[in-house]
């Protein structure tokens, strides 16, 4: 439906005024953006605390939520960017102090007014064990506290919101225990979902999922027009109806200053998306058990809750890719033929790389450690060993790679302007041109899921396929889905038992950020993969990530550990880690 004129020119003058706005906040020199410094604040608040921080920008003022800090976006009010850089140390600091001391909601509430008074009345707790732990504070808590008031007339009170924020609900809990009811059999199978429109939407701190179903949905949200100008409202108990219609650019202007404090999980597909970040899905419940026709495995699912496996709580479709792309692998090698040349001289001079063997009876050079422990046993009269020569010899081939690709929506994302699907799908393709060569068994693999009930592990090229056929069905595979990426891992495993190679490795390529359409986020999924590979390593399974997503950062290393995965600045830097990734298999 078109625009009537007057709309036409409404929206056109807000955007205008809007436009202005911004691009006169992003002119200040002086301001300080969160997500500029939010890893330094990330790393200086979990050095504080001890515990796994994350840092979100907040709808205001902010607080903290369990081990999440919420700040504001960005923060202006000093003259020099120096000044206002300080502002989120002490924010941290405060927030930090805060939670050590347990001041916040233990029961929910939507009173804005009484959650501020309470953190200003808790404030002179804080700040006397904040002084006594970081005198640097106090100074400047004084200097912000000077500033805020100095904006008022003499007499009155400042607001100072800002410096000690607002009480959160603060609750450990993952949700209810209850299954997901009356939705159809779309919502939990895998369905490709192709969004044309994304827009970042305003921040966000509590979420709370309204799961509903289809008898929910018959009611039906009266749209109100004011003077022909369409607005959107919040929700509160009832619903409008999901036409599937792709308009999110003409209300952008309405939805930026709606709250998106309430979201609902429909099984419809997804034709625009408004981008909120948000942690915890505190009210998202688990998906009902259903009955499934075709062939597929169960797996257990670690609750960390509870320390124990739901067992068989998975279930996974063990597929093969069907569809072909032999365009997409000939264009791929084209247009990289000067970094396969240098690729394929790194790899082979990593593989013909000699293996030195110590302490040999024979060989053609000395071992100077044993030659030195001969002349230590000659002089203290032992009987000497002989073995004190060098060998070489070359390595066996005794190894498995399997190379798996997240292949959810989140790879439909872009780093350093390149689609990660694709960054994905043409390292795989150069990876595999080598690995071909020397005759290296390895699998490609792509995963992606819709709850619990349905993930689907897709086979790219299989273990015992030609290369021939396997390289042109990599270009064919499309980003949909979430990220289970647990169950993903248990059959990665699965699938390596069977080989007997002794040298077996799992490669995940990923944002590393599990999520799914029913409860698989933040703490429960990350100790679900954590569990995951640690049952990889009880099998003697390496497992090792590599990511280029910039958010990675707070994912990965709690999953993988040190030294195994690596965040990537550029898309590029991926086939060179990967090179010094196989020096480190070949070596193990």
């Amino acid at each position: 439906m078109g625009l009537d004129l007057d709309e036409w020119v409404y929206g056109k003058l807000v955007r205008y005024f809007k436009k202005s706005r911004l691009k006169a906040e992003q002119e200040m020199h002086q301001k300080v953006d969160l997500e500029n410094i939010r890893p330094r604040l990330t790393y200086l608040a979990r050095a504080i605390t001890g515990k796994p921080i994350d840092i979100y920008p907040a709808e205001a003022e902010g607080g903290f939520k369990n081990n999440n800090f919420f700040l504001p976006r960005s923060f202006s009010e000093l003259p020099t960017w120096e000044e206002n850089l300080y502002f989120y140390f002490f924010r941290t600091l405060y927030l930090s102090t805060q939670q050590d001391l347990g001041y916040n909601w233990t029961k929910e509430t939507d009173d804005i007014v009484l959650s501020r008074q309470m953190a200003a009345q808790t404030a002179p707790a804080v700040l006397d064990k904040l002084n006594h732990d970081f005198r640097i504070a106090g100074q400047l808590h004084e200097k912000l506290k000077n500033h805020f008031q100095s904006k008022v007339r003499a007499g009155e009170q400042a607001d100072l919101s800002l410096l000690y924020g607002k009480w959160m609900y603060n609750d450990a809990s993952f949700g209810s225990e209850d299954e997901l009811h009356n939705f159809d059999d779309r919502s939990k199978k895998g369905k490709d979902e192709n969004p044309t429109t994304t827009i970042q939407a305003r921040a966000v701190e509590e979420v709370k999922n309204l799961t509903i179903d289809k008898k929910q949905q018959e009611d039906y949200v009266l749209l109100h027009n004011f003077e022909k100008v369409e607005t959107a409202e919040e929700a509160n108990g009832v619903w409008r109806d999901f036409d599937g219609k792709d308009e999110l650019e003409e209300h952008h202007d309405a939805l930026d200053e709606l709250s998106m404090k309430f979201t609902v999980r429909v099984d419809d597909p997804a034709h625009s998306v408004y981008q909120a970040e948000f942690v915890e899905n505190t009210t998202v419940s688990e998906s009902a058990e259903r009955d499934d026709k075709g062939f597929h495995l169960c797996y257990d699912e670690w609750d960390f809750h509870k320390k124990t496996y739901k067992t068989r709580f998975c279930k996974v479709y063990p597929k093969s890719q069907l569809k072909s792309d032999l365009a997409y692998y000939q264009n791929t090698i084209s247009k990289n033929a000067g970094t396969l040349l240098g690729l394929r001289k790194m790899l082979t001079s990593v593989n013909n790389k000699m293996q030195q063997q110590r302490r040999q009876s024979q060989g053609n050079e000395f071992d100077i450690d044993a030659l030195t422990d001969l002349y230590v046993d000659v002089h203290a009269r032992k009987t000497p060993s002989e073995n004190i020569y060098l060998s070489t010899k070359k390595k066996e081939k005794d190894l498995s790679i399997l190379l798996l690709l997240d292949v959810s929506l989140s790879s439909d994302g872009y780093a350093a302007n390149n689609r990660v699907i694709d960054v994905e799908k043409e390292v795989s393709i150069l990876f595999g041109e080598i690995l071909n060569e020397f005759k290296i068994d390895f699998s490609i693999d792509g995963f992606f899921s819709k709850t619990r009930n349905y993930s689907t592990y897709l086979t790219l090229k299989e273990f015992d396929e030609s290369w021939q056929e396997g390289k042109q069905k990599i270009g064919a595979v499309e980003p949909q889905g979430y990220t289970r990426i647990g169950a993903a891992l248990r059959h990665a495993g699965a699938r390596l038992d069977k080989r007997k190679t002794k040298n077996k490795w799992v490669i995940l390529i990923s944002d590393g950020k599990p999520n799914d359409y029913d409860r698989y986020e933040g703490k429960y999924g990350i100790q679900d993969i954590k569990q995951a590979l640690r049952e990889l390593n009880e099998r003697q399974i390496h497992s090792y990530a590599l990511a280029i997503e910039a958010q990675a950062k707070y994912y990965l290393p709690q999953m993988f550990g040190q030294n195994h995965y690596q965040i990537l600045t550029t898309p590029v830097e991926l086939l060179s880690s990967l090179v010094k990734l196989y020096e480190r298999i070949k070596h193990q």
